[in-house]
């Protein structure tokens, strides 16, 4: 009898040496990640792009330990649609000693200059925007 052609030897052969994976199973999957994944990535570039509010403090000027007046510029893509900034002064020790939210209403140019004057609850040193939003 021959070792090869023993029933029992090819069931031995094949528990030892099994037949190889399959590895070509998870390139179709990658790649409908992929393609999903540039979807998504194209989509949340575009929608974070549009209509960005943009705001800057062009000057500001420390009246009193609690007061600081601040010159403000908001630029709006739409000036159709409203914004809303959130403005804060901040001390020395860069604690935030004030805030106020500036809110533009819709209409009007899109570059809007605002001068507020920030009540603060100790000595102000700086003011900063923090964020924009379209109303």
């Amino acid at each position: 009898m021959d070792a090869v052609t023993d029933p029992d030897a090819a069931a031995r052969l094949a528990r030892r040496y099994p037949a190889p994976p399959r590895r070509r199973g998870w390139i179709p999957v990658a790649i409908v990640l992929a393609v999903l994944g540039t979807a998504w990535l194209v989509w949340a570039g575009g929608h974070g792009a549009l209509d960005v509010v943009t705001a800057r403090v062009d000057a500001f000027s420390v009246r009193s330990d609690s007061q600081i007046d601040v010159t403000v510029t908001i630029d709006r893509p739409d000036p159709s649609k409203g914004a809303r900034c959130q403005l804060y002064a901040q001390a020395v020790s860069y604690d935030r000693v004030g805030e106020l939210t500036v809110t533009v209403p819709a209409g009007g140019e899109r570059l809007t200059s605002q001068h507020i004057e920030l009540r603060t609850f100790k000595r102000a040193t700086t003011a900063v925007i923090d964020s924009c939003t379209t109303t």
